[in-house]
């Protein structure tokens, strides 16, 4: 017993000294803490220091009696709830009402029966812990309730009254007293209207009634327009088995059902556009097939690539690029529309295809047809400039489009022909319209090989360099060459770098193939250079990709440092599209490589920007008139004079000048007189193999 009361603290408040002691003492040998009051007036000030489990106290003291005592304890937040029993000598019953009215739990007559006090203290005590555990338990209750949301109802069917718990009457605004079954179904939503209704009705059938069920409830509030609500019941039944009322929970579930619809929405649909996103576009296009073959109109499905958009995030961040995509949204959407006003019955669906690639399905009558002439109109709907966060902002875009020709093409056959028409346009440049045929499955199909074959081409070393001399234009004898990279595959063959540099450069293996080009040429050279030809210049190509490399300075430097070559003998050639894509960039890492003494050369002079401001700009060594210029020399006219403009220009900015692609002797004796330095060309010798250049080299002769 006394290890079950041992914490529980019982504070005795009496003006008799001997009556005190005599309890206290009794209280003790229970095992009860006992604190001790002499007044009303100290009882109130021990109440700030302990909280009693239960209070004994005298009605009759000086200063403040146990009345007005007990009254001032009710009135603290902390006195509401703990047991008061009264001791009182007065007699009859106006001291006892008096005590309950003042908020005394129970009282007990003086002089003490303390056996009888005993036991009463025992039955107050378990009262009151099992009220502190259902107040406590009903608490955490209410808690959880409204975690969830969840309020109470019920509804009365015998007395026809609902009844609300307070939150729920708050949270909706319903008048508890006054509100009826009627006003109940005016405040649901319309829609939402006849069902409820018909489930209050359901009375004589309780059976049908649902036990769980969602309504949206209007919510008459300018921030909120509508609730959604989850009310789920439990019948109750009188003895002789009637219906007399249906309780149960109501929750707010109008966020969760929000959150449905958004996660409904971006399942089907594109975040920042607003179109399709690819997976209910395709849905959509077996529909517009079959709609397209039952008119016998003509549909086709256009894909819509953004030409180097990764740039604009690069420079301008994401937001912007956010924006550019909207823009671009919102320029197909207008597209469309004008489409619309001209051709009637057209259908059409648009989505986000992925990135920066947007889809377009055109079906209508064969009025229309989707050919080159209406996409070119969507491409140059899409290149006007105009203005982003402040930015001036000019697109390209690449445009690939198939048509159902006839009732055998299925959705995923479009699919495929669509994305390689599109494919096929960005690798013809930018502002490309193309339209699918079958030859580009036939491509397709040969980059497809191309991107397995490479991935081993490397590890099984199926590439080699070969070397085309570079001639001194009045002696004739090698000075130098260029180094070019060639695949020999076991079964596809010799294949041309043209076909597979550009696979690599998509497939990012550019670079670990660029990096063994530069040591292979680089060990190459060092060769060379100790068999006695310490003048010998080798010229490699970068690729854009490689050139664009913030490690590019680092590893040419690594190299060099490896192999020991001299790095004035070493030069790299870049094209005038390369160097002209991001002029700071340019200047940048043109300025480290001209550091570590390596010579610089542009490549294929003529063919691109073919600016004198970008050449005075640049630290570059060498000009190469391309070979499109001299094929025609020195017949052509036109030809004659561009050249000797290049030349005449590259001299007087003491830039070395190589001619490309000389075949003939006129075109050498035409290209000596304008004082070019070196040729280049198969009047000379083709690209050949490192052991068949070093017999050229080794034979000491000239070649012209």
């Amino acid at each position: 017993m006394i290890a079950q009361v041992e914490s529980q603290t019982i504070l005795i408040v009496d003006d008799d000294p001997v009556a005190r002691m005599v309890a206290a003492a009794h209280l003790r040998k229970e095992g009860y803490a006992v604190a001790l009051a002499e007044n009303g007036a100290v009882f109130l000030e021990v109440l700030q220091d302990i909280n009693p489990d239960l209070i004994l106290l005298d009605v009759d003291m000086p200063v403040l009696d146990g009345f007005s005592a007990c009254r001032q304890l009710r009135s603290l937040h902390s006195g509401k709830t703990v047991p008061v029993l009264m001791m009182t000598g007065l007699e009859g019953d106006n001291s006892i009402e008096e005590a309950y009215e003042a908020g005394a739990t129970d009282f007990i007559a003086k002089p003490v029966n303390w056996t009888l006090l005993k036991q009463r203290l025992r039955f107050m005590l378990r009262a009151v812990n099992a009220m502190n555990d259902l107040v406590e338990s009903e608490s955490r209750l209410a808690k959880a309730q409204s975690i969830a949301g969840l309020d109470y109802w019920r509804w009365d069917i015998v007395r026809e009254k609902m009844i609300f718990s307070d939150k729920l009457a708050e949270r909706f605004n319903f008048n508890v007293n006054s509100i009826t079954v009627q006003q109940l179904i005016n405040r649901v939503a319309a829609a939402d209207r006849p069902r409820v209704a018909d489930i209050l009705q359901r009375s004589n059938d309780p059976k049908s009634i649902p036990a769980d069920f969602e309504v949206t409830l209007d919510h008459r509030s300018d921030s909120e327009k509508y609730k959604v609500l989850r009310v789920q019941s439990e019948l109750e039944y009188d003895n002789q088995g009637v219906l007399v009322a249906i309780e149960g929970t109501l929750q707010d579930i109008t966020e969760r059902k929000e959150a449905e619809a958004r996660i409904q929405f971006l399942s089907r649909f594109d975040r920042l556009t607003g179109f399709q996103n690819r997976e209910s576009f395709t849905r959509v296009m077996y529909s517009l097939i079959g709609e397209c073959i039952r008119r016998d109109g003509c549909m086709a499905l256009v894909l819509v690539d953004i030409d180097r958009f990764v740039r604009i995030n690069d420079i301008y961040g994401h937001r912007t690029g956010d924006e550019v995509l909207l823009e671009v949204s919102r320029r197909i959407t207008a597209f469309v529309d004008l489409l619309r006003q001209e051709v009637g019955g057209l259908r059409s669906e648009v989505c986000r295809w992925g990135g920066d690639k947007f889809g377009l399905a055109i079906c209508c009558s064969s009025s229309l047809d989707c050919n080159v002439e209406v996409t070119t109109r969507l491409m140059d709907c899409i290149s006007a400039p105009f203005r982003v966060n402040g930015h001036e902002v000019s697109l390209t875009s690449c445009i690939g489009y198939a048509r159902v020709v006839d009732t055998t093409l299925d959705l995923g056959t479009l699919l495929r022909n669509a994305e390689n028409a599109m494919r096929n346009a960005k690798r013809q440049g930018r502002n490309i319209v193309r339209c699918y045929d079958d030859s580009m499955l036939e491509v397709t199909e040969r980059r497809m090989t191309l991107e397995v074959e490479l991935r081993k081409a490397l590890l099984n070393k199926q590439f080699i360099l070969h070397y085309q001399p570079r001639i001194n234009a009045k002696t004739k004898c090698i000075v130098g060459a260029e180094a070019l990279l060639r695949w020999e595959h076991p079964t596809l063959g010799s294949l041309s770098p043209v076909e597979f540099i550009p696979v690599l450069e998509e497939m990012g293996l550019i670079h670990e193939v660029g990096a063994w080009v530069m040591e292979a040429a680089c060990q190459q050279l060092k060769i060379w250079h100790n068999c006695g030809f310490s003048d010998f210049v080798l010229s490699v190509n970068l690729s854009a990709v490689q050139f664009r490399d913030i490690r590019l300075a680092q590893e040419i430097g690594d190299v060099i440092n490896r192999t020991g070559i001299t790095p004035k003998y070493l030069e790299f050639e870049l094209t005038e599209t390369a160097i002209m894509e991001d002029v700071a960039q340019t200047q940048a890492t043109l300025a480290l490589l001209k550091e570590i003494g390596v010579q610089l050369a542009v490549d294929d002079f003529g063919t691109g920007y073919s600016s004198l401001g970008y050449l005075r700009s640049f630290p570059l060594d060498t000009l190469k008139v391309d070979r499109t210029f001299v094929s025609e020399l020195p017949g052509n006219s036109s030809d004659r004079s561009l050249t000797s403009a290049i030349i005449a220009m590259a001299r007087s900015l003491s830039l070395h000048v190589v001619a490309e692609g000389i075949e003939t002797q006129e075109q050498a004796e035409f290209l000596l007189e304008k004082q070019c330095d070196e040729f280049q060309g198969f009047l000379y010798s083709k690209p050949v193999d490192s052991k068949a250049f070093d017999v050229l080299l080794k034979s000491g002769k000239s070649l012209g």
